[in-house]
């Protein structure tokens, strides 16, 4: 967790006082964490897989989720299919074991 929030102006003066003037703080790099861009990857292809209504395969990448991620990921995609006026599966569907 970062220490100050440069888009808060009170926060910005802080770290000015301690780091001295900088605009940003130094990018650490995609590289140190590859996770978010898988992250990132599987969820535009989920979103993808949910709008042209490919509950087969959107279960499945559901399944592989972790346990504390599934019932966002599947609320989610139920708001945007939604929004699209997509057909959306009942949310037990996608945790039934049948």
């Amino acid at each position: 967790m970062y220490k100050y929030n440069f888009e808060n102006a009170t926060d910005k003066v802080l770290a000015d006082k301690e780091m001295g003037y900088i605009a940003i703080p130094a990018c650490d790099g995609q590289v140190k964490h590859p996770e978010h861009l898988q992250q990132h990857e599987m969820l535009q292809v989920l979103q993808r897989e949910s709008l042209t209504e490919n509950w087969s395969v959107v279960r499945k990448m559901i399944s592989e989720l972790p346990e504390w991620q599934k019932k966002d990921t599947v609320n989610m995609l139920k708001k945007t299919n939604n929004d699209l006026a997509k057909k959306f599966p009942d949310e037990s569907w996608f945790f039934n074991n049948d």
